[in-house]
């Protein structure tokens, strides 16, 4: 009887361990993540999902459910439109400790947001515009 109480507490608490886990990228990443944005030349204007604005470099944190678009402008240069897109979290590898449970801790993790993550730095590089001022060519 002494044997059975003694291997059900550490039963329990890795059951309780593992509960507590569910959705460990989730709770390590949370649903935002903070992005640096470098351009070249600096202090371009960078416009993301057509709400938010910084001049780069500057950081911003984005929601990791979806992937976002920027539009980058500075006078004198072409606009440049980027793709912020997510890729999957390392921290998804940790829901291998759930083991039986590791198809819901996945589960939770997509749809909080935890199983994705960005680049930490968006480094984009504006083409100078076309002078309108030269002249134009002369045909024969």
């Amino acid at each position: 009887m002494m044997r059975n109480v003694s291997l059900r507490l550490p039963l329990l608490g890795l059951a309780g361990i593992m509960l507590a886990l569910l959705g460990c990228a989730t709770s390590i990443n949370s649903d935002r993540q903070s992005v640096t944005i470098f351009t070249d030349p600096p202090e371009a204007t960078v416009v993301i999902d057509d709400y938010l604005h910084v001049i780069a470099p500057g950081t911003v944190s984005l929601n990791r459910k979806s992937d976002h678009v920027a539009i980058v402008e500075k006078d004198g240069y072409e606009p440049a439109t980027v793709k912020i897109e997510r890729g999957m979290s390392w921290w998804v590898m940790g829901n291998v400790v759930c083991l039986v449970f590791i198809v819901n801790c996945i589960q939770k993790d997509r749809r909080d947001g935890g199983y994705y993550a960005f680049d930490d730095e968006i480094r984009v590089t504006l083409a100078k515009r076309a002078s309108e001022d030269s002249p134009t060519p002369q045909l024969p």
